[in-house]
């Protein structure tokens, strides 16, 4: 059975590495990532900040993710 998982986090807010894991949703096809990012005031570097905070998220949890 394939796992979902969502991991969140808000830039500003995740100073200390805090990154949400919940439920994630199925995706159209499987073994599929998508990465959303809503951005009005956020730039590219703090982007990449972000998504480097998630991959430390995903690096340091068990897996599949518990969500």
């Amino acid at each position: 059975m394939a796992f979902t998982a969502k991991f969140t986090g808000k830039y500003g807010d995740t100073d200390n590495g805090e990154i949400a894991v919940a439920a994630g949703s199925a995706e159209a096809q499987s073994d599929t990532i998508s990465l959303n990012i809503d951005a009005t005031n956020m730039s590219k570097g703090e982007a990449l900040q972000l998504i480097e905070k998630i991959r430390d998220e995903v690096h340091n949890s068990p897996w599949p993710p518990l969500a």
